[in-house]
């Protein structure tokens, strides 16, 4: 038997139990026993390569960017047609709709006064407050919604509406103290302070109308003067356009979020700074007047003497007509994106034809159902007052902000050729505002530390009827198309020569508005179940 010899302890064999593979018995290493195992047997030590570990964000930057709702739901296949980049509308984790979500909108529940209900002036109507609805308040909107088994992409659910239906103010967006006619929504009162409410409908762009009738207000003898140390606060009523910033617990006119007309005065009143009636072609016969013939003059005078003085009033039966002319979206953009140059840049070239949708200019409505005491909304990132708004709306004596259509801050931009003009009894009184400021994001803006995604149209951004009751105030409202007092509209009246009331060509009423917003809702509601279909793959 040969000697084994072993130099040094490094050949001396381990004392571990070697392992084997299971269809091979030959130990791994040579030994006193086996001194004839193969060199080439010896496996190799190293452990087998692990498999590439996936890297997760923590669990804290996890929270950052969950967002207020949920996660968006970026499950499921994706196509490989679908374009990377294109704005799209968010999708959340939420439950699978219930039966009841199925079933149309329910009616709002109303309560009278107590203890003495409000009752109009006439005693045809009980005014009452709605009852158990989410309010538009602390940077949130709702908007009623019900599920539809055509919207699966869409997770069901779709936009809806409640009795009563049609173009009324709106139950959502009005103030808590304000108390409505049940069955049209359109007649208001209030037994505080201001308040405000707004119309279930805005205006973008065009020339949009609606009236307000005073019922109960400034007396037909004039306004109350106080006697005898009398300090009872006497009923009043406000009415213009308004912007989703403006405050509900104040008038109009309140900040630069909206235009309102006084009914003492009929003073003007935007960032609550009272102005006067003008007429735009007076101003400009009077400072052409070298070369103005007498006709013009006497015309210009004309207009001059229409105007309402100090001592005037809109009083109770008096009704207030609001014109309000915007210029088309498309000029609109320019102005809100910095690429207005009024060199090139005109209202004439820039009309499109009614109902013409811009294939350039994407609707993004990030909204999430939710339910709230037996109805189901659409919970969505309101637009809020913003800084430069806010320093406008200082009534400090140093504020020298002036809007303009080439502002450097976006919220500050002007829109050029429009206006706000009033009517009393339909007859013209004069023009209350010019150069409206836009309204079309970036110059309104969401909550971005609430997680809202800036720089998105809702299609639901513009201007909309406004009326702010003040200790008993009642007013009504009429949409159209049936005008109480037709207004007085003629060319001639406002120069007609390139000038404001002309610019925005035919007027609409608001009602009319109304039914162009419902078709529109419609399209988008089927534009954003079509998006997630491709989203999810397709055919």
């Amino acid at each position: 038997m040969a000697e084994v010899t072993q130099s040094s302890r490094g050949n001396t064999p381990s004392l571990a139990t070697p392992k084997f593979p299971a269809d091979d018995h030959t130990p791994a290493i040579s030994s006193p026993l086996n001194p004839d195992a193969p060199v080439g047997a010896s496996r190799s030590s190293r452990p087998p390569a692990r498999e590439q570990r996936e890297k997760r964000d923590t669990l804290k930057k996890r929270e950052s960017t969950k967002g207020r709702s949920g996660t968006p739901d970026n499950h499921g296949p994706k196509s490989s047609k679908a374009v990377p980049g294109v704005p799209s509308p968010m999708r959340y984790s939420i439950p699978e709709p219930k039966l009841s979500d199925y079933e149309p909108a329910r009616d709002i529940y109303f309560t009278s006064h107590e203890p003495n209900p409000f009752i109009t002036p006439d005693g045809e109507h009980e005014l009452k407050r709605p009852l158990d609805l989410a309010e538009n308040k602390k940077g949130y909107r709702y908007t009623l919604c019900i599920a539809d088994p055509l919207f699966r992409h869409k997770q069901f659910y779709r936009q809806s509406d409640t009795r009563p239906f049609g173009p009324r103010m709106s139950f959502n967006d009005s103030d808590k103290s304000i108390h409505f006619s049940a069955s049209s929504g359109r007649i208001v009162t209030n037994e505080k302070g201001w308040r405000m409410s707004k119309a279930n409908v805005c205006a973008r762009e065009g020339t949009s109308y609606f009236e307000v009738q005073i019922l109960r207000g400034v007396p037909k003898e004039g306004p109350v003067v106080p006697s005898g140390g009398e300090t009872t606060p006497q009923p009043h009523i406000r009415a213009g356009w308004a912007r989703r910033e403006a405050p509900l617990d104040a008038p109009v006119g309140f900040d630069g979020y909206s235009y309102g007309i006084t009914d003492i005065r009929i003073d003007t009143m935007h960032r609550s700074r009272p102005g006067r009636l003008f007429h735009p072609s007076a101003n400009k016969a009077k400072a052409t007047s070298k070369s103005s013939t007498a006709s013009k003059n006497a015309k210009s005078n004309k207009l001059a003497e229409s105007l309402p003085t100090t001592d005037d009033a809109f009083r109770e039966g008096d009704i207030l007509g609001l014109e309000l002319t915007l210029p088309p979206l498309s000029l609109h953009r320019k102005v809100v994106t910095g690429m207005y140059n009024p060199a090139v840049d005109n209202f004439a070239s820039s009309q499109s034809a009614p109902g013409t949708l811009d294939p350039n200019h994407d609707i993004i409505r990030d909204r999430i159902p939710v339910a709230y005491k037996g109805h189901m909304y659409f919970e969505s990132m309101d637009y809020i007052s913003t800084k430069p708004m806010e320093t406008y709306a200082d009534r400090g004596p140093f504020n020298k902000v002036t809007p303009n259509p080439n502002h450097e801050e976006a919220a500050l931009r002007s829109l050029p050729r429009s206006s706000l003009r009033v009517y009393r009894n339909g007859k013209l009184l004069g023009t209350a505002f010019e150069n409206l400021l836009a309204f079309l994001p970036p110059a309104s803006q969401p909550s971005a530390a609430q997680g809202a995604r800036l720089g998105f149209d809702d299609a639901m951004v513009g201007y909309f009827p406004a009326v702010a009751a003040f200790t008993g105030g009642v007013a009504e409202v009429n949409f159209g198309p049936e005008w109480w007092a037709p207004p007085e509209r003629a060319k001639g009246e406002v120069g007609g020569d390139g000038e404001a009331g002309e610019a925005g060509g035919e007027m609409k009423g608001v009602g009319e508005r109304f039914k162009e917003q419902i078709a529109e809702d419609v399209l988008w509601d089927i534009v954003d179940e079509a998006d997630f279909f491709v989203q999810d793959g397709g055919f």
